[in-house]
């Protein structure tokens, strides 16, 4: 199953996306927003993918699929935590809303060395503390792509402050995802290009297990329904990204079909 938020209000307008991302239809005959569908997602969850399986035979109304009006999928997260390889735990990230798929990203100054960060991330149902990694990968409801722009602190490179994030036009179940989805991990590369350099391609699995890091983040307190857990995958940047520059993110499956639609993103000047 494929879901989508159109901007609309602060929590988007949800609606079931085709498999092709070429038409959707309406979720609010059974739920009006993600967020609400998370919150009953065992009673919901089945009324939307009986959505899903209408559009594919075309026996429920639809329409074309624009990724371009798209919000993110959760405008409004409960909670956000970042994780890397080889870190303990995922770190709590900046609590405001996120940026859709096509929305531009405002940044104060682009001589503070602007990075871009492509990744995977997850949604999770409410996550009990204590949850172990088998537990808390069970706990997963969706899966989408992530994008971070970061300024680096001087001429280390180390990362200093977030300037935005954003997420993919659709987020997945992990089923639809088939058998590059498992144990947590994701094993297709993340296609990223910056302006019209070479494709860079990094492996989004890597070491790192969705389930450990959802379970890493809830520890010893319980996450509420729509808690997301990104993780960045290593994609070489040559240069400082500049006001100007557009950055696009895309993951596709063996056929060469789009998983997740694509962020694409121009860095502009605040204001």
């Amino acid at each position: 199953m494929k879901l989508a938020s159109l901007m609309h209000g602060r929590d988007g307008r949800l609606v079931v996306v085709s498999r092709d991302l070429t038409r959707a239809t309406d979720a609010f005959p059974v739920v009006p927003t993600l967020q609400a569908a998370l919150d009953d997602w065992d009673r919901l969850a089945p009324r939307l993918a009986d959505l899903a399986e209408g559009l594919e035979h075309g026996s429920v109304p639809s329409f074309r699929f624009h990724e371009h009006d798209c919000s993110a999928p959760l405008p409004r997260a409960f909670g956000r935590f970042v994780g890397r390889d080889g870190v303990a735990e995922p770190t709590a990230a900046r609590s405001t809303g996120a940026l859709g798929p096509r929305q531009p990203v405002r940044a104060v100054d682009e001589r503070a060395g602007l990075v871009a960060e492509a990744g995977l991330a997850v949604i999770a149902g409410d996550v009990p503390a204590l949850a172990g990694p088998a537990q808390a990968s069970s706990l997963i409801r969706l899966v989408m792509l992530g994008c971070r722009v970061m300024e680096t602190a001087g001429a280390g490179g180390d990362v200093a402050r977030e300037v935005a994030c954003s997420f993919s036009p659709v987020v997945v179940t992990p089923d639809e995802i088939g058998p590059a989805w498992h144990d947590g991990r994701l094993d297709l590369p993340l296609l990223c290009r910056v302006n019209q350099q070479p494709l860079q391609r990094g492996e989004a699995a890597g070491t790192v297990a969705a389930g450990e890091l959802l379970a890493q983040a809830a520890g010893r307190q319980a996450l509420q329904a729509g808690t997301i857990v990104a993780w960045p995958v290593a994609l070489p940047q040559e240069q400082p990204l500049r006001f100007g520059d557009s950055v696009r993110i895309e993951m596709k499956d063996p056929a060469g079909h789009s998983i997740f639609g694509a962020i694409e993103q121009e860095i502009l000047p605040a204001g």
